[in-house]
């Protein structure tokens, strides 16, 4: 009987070593993972990268890896000027096209978190001039709308939108005439025209001015935003960054070999609030550190609440947010933006649940295309070394589970040794 409660009271003891400490959290669990993004890691993404590049004939690229508040990554790769051979640079400029969609939206979130707007005001409220094609739509379409692709004009009026020969103050009137698919909130269809609607409609918003709505835009976005985030650099006008000696060129291929671009941006594009940022793969790394940690950039400046930038996360319509696009890769969600406009092409994205995020910009648009879709999932794999929130919860639970069963089985030992103390006593 000895033995046997020798052996039961080992068994338990044993047990006992998966109890969890008194600090216990997600965060030491979190720890004593492998975190992904290792030194092996990054030297073969480094590779894939310089691999890529030749394979694929890709002027340059620029890439950033961050967790949290770590830099683990930020290089320049191949040429910014492929005749000059000039490299590119953590400063090397690119022109970051559509992703400026998510900065338009993150405009508009802090006009929500300062009582201007809501989400889900009429864009007719702001704007009493505001009108679409019928007066259903005039009426109830939202600024949410606007930003989540689901306002109902067709992608295919900007076709009919003559860009060269406009200005801003052309955008909103043209709206009137536009072909609509459907009400609004009945159907996705993915419009430059409509980001652009509630970019101007967030100066007017913040100005009650409707005059100047380029500058007004580009002067707004960089005050209210990029600046009090870090980015100090990144701008609007292209005439701002085109003689800095770190704004890169583009290239198209041309019977196999990289050919400059003519380029096709200009100042006082009416569709800036849809894509017209130019940025630094560093100030880029600052932006999606600032959407990692909720809307507190590096420099510890709060740009938005919490609870506002992830509502701008949450998908709706073909999985596309406020600004942002939700893919599954793997069984892992990833909050993405791509963009491609002046022959450049690029992705910015970044895992919550993982707390990694990923720049990745090229100046080929013509030779990226492929590589931009095998990047992500290069740098989806090399994260999954991270938990996720949902595993560690799990790992929590059967920590806590293991404990009460390893008490209870204590338990049990003192009762069952007590029973036989008593027993030999008796005898």
């Amino acid at each position: 009987m000895k033995t046997a409660y020798i052996i039961l009271l080992a068994l338990v003891l044993l047990a006992c070593t998966g109890l969890p400490p008194q600090n216990f959290s997600p965060t030491t669990v979190s720890a004593k993972r492998s975190a992904g993004w290792n030194a092996a890691d990054v030297a073969a993404y480094r590779t894939f990268i310089s691999d890529r590049i030749a394979s694929d004939k890709i002027a340059g690229v620029a890439t950033a890896i961050v967790r949290g508040d770590e830099i683990i990554l930020l290089e320049g790769f191949g040429k910014r000027d492929v005749v000059a051979n000039l490299p590119v640079t953590e400063e090397t400029f690119f022109h970051i096209a559509s992703i400026t969609k998510s900065f338009t939206a993150l405009l508009m979130a802090t006009l929500v978190d300062d009582g201007v707007v809501d989400w889900d005001e009429p864009a007719i409220q702001i704007y009493p001039d505001f009108a679409l094609e019928t007066q259903q739509a005039t009426d109830t379409v939202t600024l949410r709308h606007l930003l989540n692709m689901s306002s109902g004009i067709a992608d295919y009026n900007e076709d009919d939108f003559d860009i060269d020969n406009s200005t801003a103050q052309d955008v909103l009137p043209f709206l009137e005439s536009a072909e609509l698919l459907a009400a609004p909130g009945q159907q996705f269809s993915y419009s430059n025209l409509s980001t652009t609607a509630a970019g101007y409609l967030a100066v007017i918003a913040e100005s009650g001015q409707d005059d100047a709505l380029y500058d007004d835009y580009a002067d707004l976005l960089e005050d209210t935003v990029l600046q009090p985030m870090g980015m100090t650099t990144a701008r609007v006008r292209v005439s701002d960054v085109a003689n800095n000696p770190n704004y890169g060129k583009s290239y198209i291929l041309d019977g196999g070999v990289l050919v400059e671009a003519d380029p096709e941006d200009f100042d006082g594009d009416p569709l800036a609030p849809s894509g017209s940022i130019k940025a630094n793969v560093r100030e880029m790394a600052i932006y999606v550190q600032t959407q990692l940690n909720e809307g507190v950039a590096p420099n510890g400046t709060r740009i938005v609440a919490a609870n506002t930038i992830r509502e701008m996360w949450q998908p709706a319509l073909e999985d596309y947010g406020l600004g942002w696009e939700t893919v599954l890769v793997g069984d892992v969600d990833v909050v993405l933006h791509e963009g491609s406009f002046d022959n450049y092409l690029s992705v910015v994205g970044f895992m919550p649940d993982r707390g990694v995020g990923f720049v990745v910009l090229t100046n080929s648009a013509d030779s990226a295309e492929t590589f931009l879709q095998d990047v992500v999932d290069e740098i989806v794999e090399n994260s999954t070394g991270t938990p996720t929130a949902v595993e560690l919860n799990a790992m929590q639970t059967a920590q806590q589970i293991n404990w009460g069963i390893s008490l209870v089985l204590l338990a049990l030992v003192l009762l069952i040794g007590r029973s036989t103390h008593l027993a030999q006593k008796q005898r």
